[in-house]
This record gives structure tokens, C-alpha cells and sequence, in this order.
């Protein structure tokens, strides 16, 4: 009797040994998966930084496209339109004498014969 007591005694104890280790290990990976998830958090924050700082210059961009003043800016430098008053000047380009070009003194190449190139290739 006294050993039944005993083996179920060491019996409970490996239970609660393997059910601590189970808890153990399973804590563990909650904490890796957390640490993981805050990382990753932490990187997402920074992209919504980024994006909403894009957002706000792309929101900027688009006012100032929709303004007068940038109607005008462009209408008057790439369209080239006018107001009622103003005096365009349109240069015209002038008459310039193009230069001669210098020139060079040509090089006149003798050719080697063919025992001088391999004499230099075997013996230099």
C-alpha cells in the first residue's frame, strides 16, 4: 500500500513537473511573439509618420495647383499668355557667324612588318 501511495505520489509530481514545464515554454512564446508584435508596431507607426507627412505635402501641392496664383504663374510662363496691359518681348535670336573649327595636323601611320611586331611581342 505504502508503495501505491509512493508511485502515485512521484506520478502527481511528474504532472505538475510537466504541466509547469508546459506552462513555462508556452509563456516564453508569448513573450517572443509579443516582443515580435511590438517591434513590428513600432516600424508601422514610423510608416504612418512618413505617409501622413507625404499625405499632408501632396494635399499642399494640390491646394496650390487649384489657387489663382499658380493658374496665373503657369498661364504666364509656359502658356504664354497676357493680361491686357502687359507688353510681351519676345527675343529673337541674332545672327551669329559659326566658328571654323581648327584643324589637326593628321599622323601618317607606317605599318611594321610583321617579324618586327613578333620580335617585339616574344623578346620586349
Amino acid at each position: 500500500m505504502d508503495i501505491l501511495k509512493a508511485i502515485k505520489r512521484h506520478f502527481l509530481i511528474l504532472i505538475l513537473i510537466l504541466v509547469s514545464v508546459y506552462l513555462v515554454i508556452d509563456l516564453n512564446t508569448r513573450l517572443s511573439t509579443l516582443t515580435f508584435l511590438e517591434n513590428q508596431e513600432a516600424t508601422l507607426q514610423a510608416d504612418v509618420v512618413n505617409l501622413q507627412s507625404t499625405l499632408d505635402t501632396v494635399n499642399d501641392r494640390i491646394s496650390y495647383a487649384e489657387s489663382d496664383t499658380a493658374v496665373e504663374e503657369w498661364a504666364r510662363q509656359q502658356g504664354l499668355m497676357r493680361k491686357e496691359d502687359d507688353h510681351v518681348i519676345i527675343p529673337l535670336p541674332g545672327h551669329y557667324d559659326t566658328p571654323t573649327p581648327t584643324p589637326y595636323p593628321e599622323i601618317a601611320v607606317t605599318p611594321a612588318p610583321n617579324w618586327a611586331i613578333w620580335k617585339s611581342l616574344i623578346f620586349d
